[in-house]
């Protein structure tokens, strides 16, 4: 009865340490898999918030020159959503941010639709519209991959970008203030016509 006592529990011991064993490695590999991945996704995202500021920045002119016609002329290429990587584990990260990650393409390119919208109405010279909509847009999104990267360096350990000349955030921040602003502005005195015009009736 002892014999077969201590072989029982010899088995059950040999299941669990192989048990662990196999645990141990393969939650060695998902760390492995998960650092990677946010090491590549942050770089991705230190290098679109370059992208989203000097979209931010076009004011339209070449070196300070209108075009020929007198109108103003985009001089950045909007970068569009952030390309990732398809050889990846995604399931090794952090699941509520890999959603923040994920769905980011998406709220991109529904952006992307009102932006051409404001192109179709937009009027030359100056094209204001579309300007403002682009840049409204791409401050909110340079703001949001800034955020995404500091959150992926805080839990992965991965050292952050340091920039040497300028704060990318508080430019960002800076200028989406300024292009709100103007828009509550033109919002309010739309709002005082309207009311004039229905207390007219």
């Amino acid at each position: 009865m002892t014999e077969a006592f201590f072989g029982l529990l010899g088995v059950f011991i040999g299941a669990g340490l192989t048990w662990f064993q196999s645990y141990w490695l393969n939650k060695q590999e998902r760390d492995r898999s998960a650092r990677y991945l946010a090491i590549r996704l942050s770089c991705i995202f230190d290098q679109y918030v370059e992208q989203c500021a000097e979209v931010v920045r076009d004011d339209g002119l070449n070196h300070g020159m209108r075009t020929e016609n007198g109108c103003l002329e985009p001089q950045v290429k909007s970068p569009g959503a952030p390309i990732y990587p398809d050889d990846v584990d995604w399931k090794s990260i952090n699941h509520e941010l890999m959603y923040k990650i994920l769905s980011f393409p998406a709220d991109v390119e529904g952006a992307e639709n009102i932006i051409r919208a404001a192109g179709d109405i937009a009027h030359p010279p100056d094209y204001e519209d579309w300007f403002e909509e682009r840049a409204f847009w791409y401050a909110q999104f340079g703001i949001a991959a800034y955020k995404l990267a500091e959150e992926i360096s805080e839990m992965y350990g991965i050292k952050e970008k340091t920039y040497k000349n300028w704060n990318p955030l508080e430019e960002l921040e800076k200028e989406l203030k300024k292009i709100a602003e103007r828009r509550e502005n033109r919002f309010a005195a739309h709002q005082q016509f309207v009311n004039r015009v229905m207390g007219a009736q």
